[in-house]
């Protein structure tokens, strides 16, 4: 059923709509999408796949330069975790800013042609990236692979958007699974690159070539509606709806979890397997093998606790979910300086159990994530004609989190090994608590003001106070 527009002519007293006032939609206008789409759980599972593929594909090329790198950086010392750093945050500098323009560009021309475009400029890169391993050139292939992703993750969670709509609890369902996707698709990457690269070598980007082309598969199989809007939008509006109230407030927590992954993705493997330090236990020149079983552990993990807390998050609440995870958070960060400061050259009887309690933290941690898309989502049906550009904040925030993570590791990595990893990763959850606590209060404030603006709709609210 439609839901109620409110009136154009103005808004209660008192009460300003920071998402009316910045773009008010011609009456004349027929917007299809403020009709809730179809529920088509067939489309659904075929963008999460995709997604699932894509991301496989993505980290399974970024693993084998990173790995290239650490053991180049055995006998080459000017190979620093700096240079690492460099080339794994212009993957996420290109994703930040091709993200809001590509979402933008989905609201307007239709999301399956930008789900297809991704694998597309992701297979091309990975063939060119195994030319060669100059610096520049690698940085440029990175750049490429990074719009990878900035074409098809605002579309397919505009599309996801659309799609949940109607029901919170399939949403949150939807927006778990699409977490899960991403992540584990990203473990099982490592896992893939760094057996290709010791079985492959070279050889292994022509691999990775071909799963961009299995990407691409499902989403060819999605049912987009088949709408395009005859609103032109200024870049200006689209800035203001994309900078809501709301998602600001939101913004500090998600950049630090966001950041947290950068730092480990980015640097890890370089330092996993780089030469030794005989004071840190998880410095031990691993091989890539080995380094990608670990971030596969890591991705399973995740999967089944993002997905687990998809389920419970409508029972406990989305705060309540959030709080969780940033605790799951800073368990698995004390966690893990417990077991790098266990002996290197002995096998101690805590190293099961540490390890244990990493996976616990983790399983915990990935609570985060489900809820912190569910409340993006419930923003942008706020304004439903520009569901590709709201959920394009997802990208542009994952991408400005990683990105500040991979630049922050690599100072902190340079001096203090993996150390460095783990006391970065114990500053940003303080970030992430601090900054869900302060929303927790924004969000019941925003709530009580709902009720006094009368006549207007819930799906147009005004700006919180």
């Amino acid at each position: 059923m439609p839901e109620p527009r409110p009136p154009q002519a103005a808004t209660p007293t008192g009460v300003e709509s920071s998402w009316l006032n910045a773009a008010p939609k011609p009456e004349s206008v027929p917007d299809l999408d403020d009709e809730p789409a179809r529920l088509d759980v067939a489309s659904v599972s075929f963008a999460l796949s995709g997604t699932f593929v894509l991301r496989c594909a993505s980290y399974a090329s970024g693993l084998l330069v990173l790995v290239s790198l650490g053991i180049k950086s055995r006998s080459e010392t000017d190979l620093t975790a700096g240079v690492a750093s460099l080339v794994a945050v212009t993957f996420y500098a290109s994703e930040l800013i091709g993200a809001p323009l590509f979402g933008a560009w989905s609201d307007r021309v239709g999301r399956k042609p930008f789900m297809i475009l991704g694998p597309i400029f992701g297979g091309v890169a990975a063939q060119l990236m195994g030319l060669t391993m100059i610096i520049p050139v690698l940085v440029l292939v990175r750049i490429l692979q990074g719009l990878s992703t900035a074409t098809a993750a605002p579309a397919t969670l505009g599309f996801l958007s659309a799609q949940t709509a109607t029901s919170e609890k399939f949403r949150g369902r939807v927006m778990g699974f699409y977490e899960a996707a991403t992540i584990v698709g990203l473990a099982l990457g490592a896992a893939i690159g760094g057996k290709l690269h010791d079985q492959l070598g070279a050889l292994s980007f022509t691999v990775v070539a071909g799963m961009y082309v299995l990407a691409l598969l499902p989403f060819l199989f999605v049912r987009d509606r088949g709408w395009v809007p005859q609103v032109r939008h200024s870049h200006r509006n689209l800035l203001a709806r994309m900078l809501n109230r709301r998602i600001m407030r939101f913004a500090p927590a998600w950049l630090a979890a966001n950041a947290v992954l950068g730092a480990w993705f980015s640097v890890g493997p370089f330092l996993a397997s780089g030469a030794a330090n005989q004071k840190q236990f998880l410095m031990r020149s691993f091989s890539p093998g080995d380094i990608g079983m670990a971030y596969l552990v890591f991705g399973v993990l995740f999967t089944v606790g993002a997905v687990t807390w998809g389920f419970v998050m409508p029972v406990i609440g989305r705060q309540a979910t959030l709080l969780v995870g940033v605790g799951g958070l800073g368990f698995a960060t004390l966690s893990l300086w417990a077991l790098n400061h266990i002996p290197f050259d002995a096998t101690h009887t805590l190293v099961p159990l540490l390890v244990l309690m990493v996976m616990l933290g983790v399983f915990v941690q990935s609570g985060f994530t489900p809820a912190a898309l569910a409340y993006l989502a419930e923003i942008a049906e706020e304004h439903a004609e520009d569901r590709g550009s709201v959920m394009g904040v997802y990208s542009v925030l994952l991408s400005i989190g990683q990105l500040l993570g991979g630049a922050l590791a690599a100072p902190f990595a340079e001096r203090m090994g993996i150390n460095g990893l783990i006391v970065l990763t114990g500053g940003l959850c303080l970030v992430a608590l601090f900054t869900v606590m302060l929303l927790g209060e924004s969000e019941r404030r925003y709530a009580r003001a709902l009720p006094a603006t009368g006549s207007m709709s819930p799906a147009h609210p005004p700006s919180a106070p």
